[in-house]
Formats: C-alpha cells, sequence, structure tokens
C-alpha cells in the first residue's frame, strides 16, 4: 500500500519498512526543528520510535474515547454523493432476486478515514434492514468480537456486495449480474474510495459472494486479504478452525486499535463474551439500546418485517 499521502515529497514511493526507518520529518506537518526536539526531548530519531512512544499511544487512546460520538452520525458529503449514485434501478427491475421492499443497506463502521481494516459481505439482513446498517444481527455480532480479537474495536469499514438482500444463497443470475455493471462497476468505486480515503491495511471477505466480489476489484492486489467463513455457518468446529487461521494471518498485518489489546484464539465453542454487541457509534441515532444485541427482527412475509423488543 502507498502513504505517499502521509511523507513529504522525498519520501514517497518508499515501502512502510523504509518509512518507518525514516527521520520524523519525513511526515508531512513535522519539520526539521520539531524532530529536532522530539530527538532532544524524547531522543526519538525515527518514525517508527515516535509511533512507538507510550505517551503519544496513550494521548490517541484518550482523544479517540473522548470524541466518538455515541451515534454514527452519518456519512460525509464525499460517501453520501458516492451512495446517492447507486445503480438501484439494477437491484429494482429484478424482484426475484432481491428483496427490494424495505430499500437499500449501505454500510457500518467508518466513514471518517480512520479505517484500517475493510470487511466485505454479501447482502443485508432484517436486523440489517431495521438499522440500516450491515451486520448487525447476530452474525454481525460474532463478527464484532472476532474483530476484538485482533484489537479491532473502531477502525473498520464494513461493505456488500449487494445493496439489497437476495433469495436463497450466491449463485446463477444474481452471481452473474454481480459480475458486470452497473453492480460491479459501483461496488469497485465504493472500494476504491475506501482505499483512497483510509489507510487500510487488510481486507476480510465473509462468504462466498464477497469473496467473488474482492476478486474483481482490480485495487484488491495491494491488500493482504483474508477470506473467512460466514459466521452463520453451522459447523462451529470448522468455523473456529477457520477464523483462528484467519487471526493470524491478519495479525501479520493488522495492529491494534489505540489502547485495544489482542485476544486469545477461540476454543472448541463461541463463548458469549466472544460475541459483541455492535458499538453505538456504528449504529443511527435514536435506535434502542437493544438493538444490536441477540436477534430482534424477523421476516414473517415478503413485504413484513417484525421488531421484537425481547430476542425473536
Amino acid at each position: 500500500m502507498s502513504f505517499d499521502r502521509l511523507v513529504t515529497a522525498p519520501y514517497r514511493g518508499r515501502s512502510a519498512v523504509e518509512l518507518a526507518a525514516a527521520p520524523p520529518d519525513a511526515l508531512m506537518g513535522v519539520s526539521a526543528a520539531d524532530a529536532d526536539r522530539l530527538d532532544q526531548s524524547f531522543g526519538i530519531r525515527t518514525v517508527g520510535e515516535l509511533a512507538r512512544l507510550d505517551a503519544f499511544g496513550a494521548a490517541r487512546a484518550i482523544e479517540s474515547a473522548a470524541s466518538a460520538p455515541a451515534f454514527d452520525p452519518g456519512p460525509p458529503a464525499t460517501w453520501a454523493q458516492r451512495f446517492a449514485e447507486a445503480p438501484l434501478d439494477a437491484y429494482l427491475v429484478r424482484p426475484d432476486l432481491f428483496r427490494v421492499d424495505f430499500g437499500p443497506v449501505y454500510y457500518r463502521g467508518r466513514l471518517d478515514g480512520t479505517a484500517r481494516l475493510l470487511v466485505v459481505g454479501q447482502d443485508p439482513s432484517v436486523n440489517e434492514i431495521l438499522a440500516q446498517r450491515t451486520f448487525v444481527g447476530q452474525s454481525g455480532q460474532r463478527l464484532q468480537g472476532l474483530l476484538a480479537k485482533l484489537g479491532v474495536t473502531r477502525s473498520y469499514l464494513m461493505l456488500n456486495t449487494f445493496l439489497y438482500s437476495i433469495f436463497g444463497q450466491f449463485g446463477g443470475d444474481n452471481a452473474a449480474l454481480s459480475r458486470q455493471d452497473p453492480i460491479l462497476g459501483y461496488r469497485n468505486a465504493l472500494f476504491d474510495l475506501a482505499a483512497d480515503h483510509n489507510p487500510l491495511e487488510a481486507v476480510i471477505t465473509v462468504g462466498a459472494g464477497a469473496r467473488d466480489a474482492v476478486d474483481r476489484w482490480p485495487g484488491a492486489d495491494g491488500y493482504r486479504r483474508v477470506h473467512i467463513l460466514h459466521p452463520a455457518f453451522p459447523d462451529t468446529e470448522r468455523l473456529l478452525a477457520d477464523w483462528n487461521v484467519a487471526l493470524t494471518a491478519l495479525a501479520e498485518t493488522v495492529g491494534p486499535d489505540d489502547g485495544a489489546e489482542p485476544g486469545s484464539p477461540y476454543g472448541d465453542d463461541i463463548a458469549p463474551d466472544e460475541v459483541l454487541p455492535i458499538p453505538p457509534a456504528d449504529l443511527p441515532f435514536g435506535l434502542p439500546p437493544w438493538h444490536g444485541t441477540g436477534d430482534h427482527g424477523k421476516r414473517s412475509g415478503p413485504t413484513i418485517i417484525e421488531w421484537h423488543s425481547q430476542e425473536v
């Protein structure tokens, strides 16, 4: 991946290893005088030493906690414009393939330029439609636990292969539509926007549809890609073995968020504390506090969704 937007001209085009060994004034906004003061005050002579400064990490953790809103404020202008360009007609003309009655679901997570991990799923289900955010139901809560084991508690962005829920599994006609414009081109444009505006370190694909989608994204070649079985995969033993392999692979590239610590691998089963509520900062203002915990929505007909305050 490129760090050219973060460094001064003499250091552009260099690898992360080279930049970590560069002096602090290689960073945009840090002068040679600033670098001298860092050396005199803290003994810091490289970008890597600056990143590892305990006081710096503590300050970032405090600032992050203090500034994080208690809800998702919604997409900023650049993302809102891109979402508004979605080719919804390509879905609406195929009600035989897509559940179009309740509208599209676009994302969950960071649109503020801080995402280090891009997570790609397949399509939204009932709890996602109700919250208008993806990966909110029980599968999303399992996925939240997986991210926590990496120490990634905030700096992620989740997008889907399809904006609408599909009938059945990925394959056949819906797969054909996924592999052609306008759905293909639009989805790749979303991935490009995520890559251009975030310091992404890796991409996780969840399920077959997501892997196929990222396989068809030209920009994917620059990132560590890790495919995982869907959280709803019925064989728990296979699921957790697969996820433990993924955790090992991701840990080579993705470090923990400021103030967070990586967790231990999964055991023989998913423990209750490994299924985490969806953070309120990922959800729109005004949702009841129980949404994003357990399972509160279900379909009771082609055009009916039930929303229960108790788990269903």
